[in-house]
């Protein structure tokens, strides 16, 4: 098993380590290299200024030699021949210290022969100012005077030499600096971006887990690879995943057993009322078989009551992935318009359908539930003789269902609320239409967990009017319409494109 670190604090560290280390590294090569580029630099120049200072001194000195040598052979003058002195005195001192600052091998072989000719002139000029032969001292004096010269000329090239070395060095090592971060720099961008992956990928990995099981995903594994601390929260995560898989389980058997025990004795009930009302109506009262007629009308709805929670608990569950399958929405309607004609006939209701073919994707069952509860509600609130329209159509890539009624709409306040579970709005708490407040709430959470939606529109006609939207299959596409009109259906028509009739017209 590869190493991992134990915290995603440690990891980032690590990331952080290994980016900024190559930088590190190049701001360090970059320093020494400039100090010590400074460091030469600064010898070179003290050098450079003690040589030029040396032999400027040196070439004064000589000079003023050759001045007052000569003058003494003229003059014989004891005070030029000791100022002659002091000035051999500072001509050697410079020579030494000119000496001391490290000439090349050409200078000091030129120190040697100015020292040479000075020397001689010195011996000569006691025995000049005697025997009168000057010739010698002042080609002595030349000779030296040219060479001092020659040498502070010398000097002056080599710090223009040094200079232009100084130069070079810099300029080498400018490119260097540029040449170690364009090597670094991408190297620690690819170390930044590599840790960036290995830091967010657990925790986008962690993000999906979480809003998985927040929409109702228990079936897929949740594996999270990383730091310790994050595989640990991501074990949890698939503990609490198979802990909510457990209790979702469990609440389905309890609510199936419920529902078991709460019908046996509901069906009782029932049957018994029949067999009143069948067998012993003539023999009751008008009183008792008003009771009578009250027991089955309730266990009736109260056996409702019971299969509504039943199914609003299952929609509330996970979608089961294995049994989705492409299904034809415009079937599920027709099919379900089928078995509501005696509803119709009953209360004298017309239908006025425009079907477009739409493919979606979802469960049989759950589908005509959603359609119809919509269809039933249009049904329970359209007053006698009325018109219920419906309209299927293909948008994109969504499949809109739309089913009007002619009813007493629902108020603004209770727009939301009507999607409440057991919520029943002012027309259900006249008395008149009886419901268990589950239907419209079972049917949004059908539609969501399809990732559809499930809205009621905005009409200034009366009545009102849901709009259903599904997405699509993969291979939907718009085909011919399926007609039908007051009340009765018909077989689809053959070439005319789908088109919603006016909800004005009657």
């Amino acid at each position: 098993m590869a190493l991992r670190p134990s915290s995603i604090s440690k990891l980032v560290v690590i990331g952080f380590g290994l980016a900024i280390v190559p930088l590190v590294l190049v701001i360090v090569s970059v320093t020494v290299a400039i100090a010590h580029f400074a460091e030469q630099g600064q010898v070179s120049i003290l050098r450079a200024v003690a040589m030029s200072d040396a032999a400027n001194r040196m070439n004064n000195a000589v000079r003023s030699m050759e001045r007052y040598g000569l003058q003494y052979t003229v003059l014989q003058d004891q005070a030029l021949l000791v100022l002659y002195d002091q000035s051999f005195t500072g001509y050697q001192k410079s020579s030494a210290q000119f000496a001391a600052a490290g000439p090349s091998t050409a200078d000091r072989q030129r120190l040697e022969r100015l020292a040479s000719h000075l020397a001689r002139a010195r011996q000569l000029l006691p025995l000049v100012s005697l025997e009168g032969n000057r010739s010698a001292l002042e080609s002595d004096f030349s000779r030296a005077s040219g060479e001092a010269q020659r040498l502070q000329s010398d000097v002056n090239e080599g710090i223009s030499t040094e200079v232009a070395k100084l130069g070079t060095r810099a300029l080498a090592i400018k490119r260097l600096t540029i040449v170690e971060v364009l090597l670094v720099l991408p190297l620690s961008i690819a170390v930044a971006i590599l840790f960036i992956v290995l830091i967010t990928r657990p925790i986008r990995r962690l993000d999906q887990a979480v809003s998985g099981l927040g929409d109702g995903d228990l079936e897929t594994p949740i594996t999270v690879q990383g730091p310790r601390d994050i595989a640990s929260l991501g074990d949890r995560l698939e503990w609490l995943r198979n802990r909510m898989n457990a209790l979702e389980a469990a609440k389905l058997h309890f609510l199936r057993q419920l529902s078991h025990e709460l019908k046996t004795p509901l069906t009782a009930i029932r049957e018994g009322a029949d067999l009143l009302q069948e067998d012993l109506g003539h023999e009751l009262g008008a009183e008792q078989q008003e009771i009578v007629h009250i027991v089955r009308d309730n266990s009736l709805r109260l056996q409702r009551l019971i299969e509504d929670l039943l199914r609003f608990s299952l929609a509330e569950g996970p979608v089961g992935a294995g049994m989705v399958q492409d299904i034809s929405l415009t079937a599920v309607v027709q099919d379900l318009l089928l078995s509501y004609k005696p509803s119709l006939r009953s209360k004298s209701l017309h239908l006025a359908v425009d079907l477009a073919e739409a493919q979606v994707r979802g469960h049989s069952d759950r589908l005509r539930t959603i359609c119809d509860n919509l269809l039933s509600n249009a049904v329970k609130f359209s007053p006698q003789n009325a018109t219920i329209r419906l309209h299927l159509q293909v948008q994109g890539e969504r499949a809109v269902l739309d089913v009007q009624d002619e009813g007493p709409g629902v108020a603004p306040e209770e727009r939301e609320k009507i999607f409440d579970i057991l919520y029943r709005g002012e027309a259900s708490d006249t008395g008149k239409v009886e419901g268990s407040g589950l239907g419209l709430a079972i049917a949004r959470e059908y539609v969501l967990s399809y990732g559809g939606s499930l809205e009621l529109l905005d009409k200034e006609t009366p009545g009102a009017c849901f709009r259903l939207l599904l997405p699509l299959a993969d291979h939907t596409a718009p085909h011919g319409a399926h007609r039908a009109d007051s009340g009765g259906l018909r077989e689809p028509a053959a070439a005319t494109p789908p088109k919603y009739s006016d909800p004005q017209a009657g």
